[in-house]
């Protein structure tokens, strides 16, 4: 209640300064009449909240297909790790990163990296490496060929 009347004071007292600048003629009579319907629309504004029928809310995830968008963003982190391994430990790998949709938010659900080579030491530091940043139900193997 207290925003309501200051915003019709203010708009009450916008309109008085605005029809005191403008000189008198056709425009004054323009500018005081667009004023005064200001003032009216602001004051009759809470008895048009009485009429405000209740409609129903659709939910947003009818218009978002979070499937989809997780797949492309699993697509594209897969790519990010498969070049940020690369870069660390040198070494091509097929990375796959899982997202899902929970609780509001994109998460990574799960991290699988297959590498070329059979070496159990670089496979336990790509690991150590992954659980530093935090990823979940990581699995480092080796691919047979």
């Amino acid at each position: 209640m207290k925003v309501y009347l200051l915003t019709a004071a203010g708009v009450i007292f916008l309109s008085v300064i605005v029809s005191l600048l403008v000189p008198e003629g056709k425009l004054h009579k323009s500018v005081t009449f667009v004023m005064r319907l200001i003032c009216i629309f602001v004051l009759i504004q809470p008895i048009t909240g009485l009429f405000n029928l209740k409609t129903e809310t659709v939910d947003s995830i009818d218009y978002f297909d979070y499937e989809y968008v997780s797949g492309i963003y699993s697509t594209h982190q897969s790519e990010q790790l498969g070049i940020l391994l690369e870069k660390e430990f040198n070494v091509k790998a097929d990375c796959a990163i899982e997202v899902g949709y929970e609780e509001g938010e994109f998460k990574v659900n799960k991290v699988q990296v297959g590498l070329d080579e059979n070496n159990q030491n670089l496979i336990e530091k790509i690991y150590a490496y992954l659980d530093g940043l935090g990823y979940i139900n990581i699995t480092v193997y080796a691919k047979s060929t």
